[in-house]
């Protein structure tokens, strides 16, 4: 089992832990934690799961129970959040006691919000179940719901530590391992060569303990530099501001959608900054069967989607792009680099 630790101050450590058979390692987190009560947080596809720890977490002598969330972005509402207040409410949740959130990457999203907002602030566990959610979501404090863009409504909030387990992740249907994989590939590209290299030498076969491990520690290291992204940690959102865009405005899912969004920002890179890595990219992308191209968008609802972005300054539109591999930078862009992103997904 590896062990990454992300430190805010010195009275703020989340520790994230990867390894196989993690059940005890969940148990054993909620333990040191010593609260009263738990709730065990799931989505419908994840309800077997979730009710089997709060079943080892009762046994353990816990008050545990469980409260299933709507799958996917459904779950990212205010309206869902508010529920959710009013159950732990019901259940005489005090500051002393724990959220355990098991799930893909909305429902970490969604968990951490609750956390970081009901009572000021009570403590969170996130167990990833999707690879998507183990390198990307889970990991580093973000928190956000939806509020007509994406994640426009959110905290920053360390989960106590978050438990992933590859064995989980080993198991998931083929097309939740593709979404997945956007977001470890997005990692590889900014900073870590290898990753990408295990991609284009494995394809969707990839070894994940390696793959995730790395991931973990690409964006520990970030985050760890700037926790509340006032600066590097925006590298994280390569491919993100075509592919949030193209996510909300499409219903396609969010690795989908990131990894046409690497593709718009790749192109966006060699009109503005000279990037010659465009074939490469689209190439590993290929390879795991991410799709190139969202010709069902409409341009104008993406580009006032992107005008919503979140690294928008008061100089206009900024995205991350790449000189070279693992050379990004966050740049302010004129219409004619986006529209060179958005042609080569096919919103000329």
């Amino acid at each position: 089992m590896s062990r990454h630790v992300i430190s805010e101050a010195q009275s703020d450590v989340s520790t994230v832990l990867v390894g196989r058979a993690m059940d005890d390692a969940v148990v054993a987190s909620v333990a040191e934690l010593a609260p009263q009560r738990v709730a065990v947080m799931c989505q419908p596809s994840t309800y077997g799961l979730a009710e089997s720890y709060a079943a080892m977490l009762a046994t353990a002598g816990f008050e545990a129970t469980g409260y299933t969330l709507p799958d996917g972005e459904e779950a990212k509402q205010i309206a869902v959040v508010e529920e959710v207040y009013r159950y732990l409410n019901s259940q005489s949740f005090t500051r002393s006691d724990v959220i355990v959130g098991v799930g893909g990457g909305a429902l970490t999203d969604v968990a951490g919000f609750v956390g970081g907002t009901y009572l000021r602030g009570i403590r969170a566990i996130y167990v990833p179940t999707t690879l998507l959610g183990a390198v990307d979501a889970a990991i580093g404090g973000k928190t956000g719901v939806n509020v007509d863009g994406k994640n426009l409504a959110g905290v920053f909030r360390h989960p106590e530590s978050v438990v992933i387990d590859i064995d989980t992740l080993e198991r998931l249907p083929l097309q939740q391992r593709i979404e997945g994989a956007a977001e470890a590939i997005k990692t590889g590209f900014i900073a870590d060569m290898t990753i990408v290299e295990a991609f284009e030498r494995d394809g969707i076969d990839v070894d994940l303990a390696l793959v995730v491990d790395r991931s973990v520690a690409v964006k520990v290291a970030v985050v760890n530099e700037d926790f509340t992204e006032h600066g590097r940690r925006a590298i994280l959102n390569y491919g993100h501001t075509v592919g949030h865009a193209i996510e909300t405005s499409t219903g396609r899912s969010h690795g989908t959608s990131v990894a046409i969004g690497m593709v718009a920002a790749g192109a966006a890179a060699a009109h503005l900054l000279g990037f010659d890595g465009q074939e490469r990219q689209t190439a590993v992308l290929e390879r795991v069967g991410l799709p190139l191209a969202a010709p069902e968008a409409k341009r104008e609802s993406v580009r006032a989607l992107m005008a919503l972005d979140k690294k928008r300054d008061a100089g206009g539109l900024r995205m991350v792009l790449l000189r070279d591999f693992a050379r990004p930078e966050v740049v302010a862009v004129d219409d004619a680099t986006v529209e060179a992103g958005l042609q080569a997904v096919g919103l000329a």
